[in-house]
């Protein structure tokens, strides 16, 4: 931060920059901020020295230890899980030694089973005894174990902070007092210095009136046209579509039929056509040898000619359009609705994809089950 700070305030800014170079800021820098700028850089440079050490030991002291009880628990809990399982394997084969011994008149299949299933009951009750006593005789003294475990490690990681902190302040001091004429605000009080800060620049206020940072920092998509953009959450798109003032999910007017039916109702300006008159079949068969060119001839129909239920028709309406084969993914993997709006779906699943982008690894949306909802692209396959 402080190199950043050393290079807005260089001495080079306002200087004339040579030709293909970008001009800096006009105003040049006094020499009491630049001093502060470079006094800043080397007291941080200083805590940067003294603290990665101390980062360090907070590596060996503190996350090591307990990461290493993070496995032990683990462990504990592998043992924990097998006892539960033994017990459900004693319970079983108990249940079926009950039911072997409630008969009198067993058939040799049936004995053999039973000395089968006291054999299983046997060592199932082994196995269970010797979990459950054990987790009852060590793990009181592995929690005692731990509690102990955790005090030295919350007074290591509550001394290293204050040794990071008093060094931090240690050399923010030293800045503060060298540098007096440039922190006025030293000697003030929180909020009279923050007042006093705002009545000689507010710079929050510059900088909320900077397109550049209106909505976000993506004010540019609007003009862009990058809503569609996968880097953004599907609550950014919303706002901004909101702001372009429709909502993300309207689909677009249908056409208005009612302005084709104009047409019909000037029949002055409108031709007309109208066809030739029907022949009979009694006629002689040369009839239909006449030269047609008199029927593509164009009549003008005036507005006499037209009947009141002719004029008054509406036009047809346009065909429906053709529905679009629908597309469909298979679940890879299982997926739990982490939030309103998400679509939950289990291993093989086949969903309907109804809205998809070009990055698999954004939001997609479907339909399963006949619920509909967003999930996850890298979730799932094209079929």
């Amino acid at each position: 931060m402080a190199a950043y700070v050393a290079m807005i305030y260089s001495s080079q800014i306002g200087m004339e920059a040579d030709e293909g170079e970008v001009q800096r800021r006009f105003p040049e820098t006094d020499a009491v901020t630049l001093q502060a700028a470079n006094d800043a850089e080397v007291a941080m440079a200083y805590c940067r020295d003294e603290v990665l050490p101390e980062l360090d030991l907070l590596d060996d002291g503190v996350i090591r230890p307990a990461l290493e009880a993070i496995e032990v628990i683990k462990k504990i809990q592998k043992t924990i899980t097998k006892r539960s399982h033994k017990m459900i394997d004693y319970d079983r084969h108990r249940s079926s030694m009950s039911k072997l011994k409630g008969k009198d008149d067993r058939t040799l299949s049936e004995e053999k089973q039973y000395y089968k299933v006291e054999s299983q009951l046997e060592i199932a009750t082994k196995d269970y005894d010797y979990l459950n006593d054990m987790l009852k005789e060590q793990l009181p003294q592995y929690l005692q174990l731990q509690a102990a475990l955790i005090q030295p490690i919350t007074e290591r990681l509550y001394f290293m902070q204050c040794r990071i902190s008093g060094m931090i302040y240690a050399r923010c001091h030293e800045l503060l007092h060298a540098n007096e004429q440039h922190f006025v605000t030293f000697e003030m009080g929180i909020q009279p210095g923050h007042q006093w800060r705002l009545q000689q620049d507010n710079a929050r206020d510059q900088m909320e009136n900077l397109d550049l940072l209106k909505s976000g920092g993506k004010a540019w998509l609007k003009s862009s046209g990058g809503v569609n953009s996968s880097k953004l959450t599907l609550r950014e798109r919303a706002e901004i579509q909101q702001a372009e003032g429709r909502t993300p999910s309207s689909p677009l007017p249908p056409p208005a039929y009612g302005l084709a039916t104009s047409t019909y109702q000037s029949p002055a300006s409108t031709p007309s056509y109208q066809p030739p008159p029907v022949q009979s079949y009694n006629q002689p068969v040369q009839a239909y040898h006449q030269p047609v060119q008199t029927y593509h001839q164009p009549v003008v129909a005036s507005p006499a000619s037209l009947s009141p239920a002719a004029s008054s028709r509406r036009a047809p309406p346009p065909p429906p359009p053709a529905s679009k084969p629908k597309k469909y993914v298979i679940a890879l993997y299982d997926y739990d609705a982490q939030a309103d709006g998400d679509l939950s779906f289990r291993k093989d699943d086949r969903i309907e994809l109804i809205e998809r982008t070009t990055d698999a690894n954004d939001w997609w949306t479907g339909s399963l089950h006949g619920m509909r909802g967003i999930f996850p692209g890298n979730y799932v396959a094209e079929l």
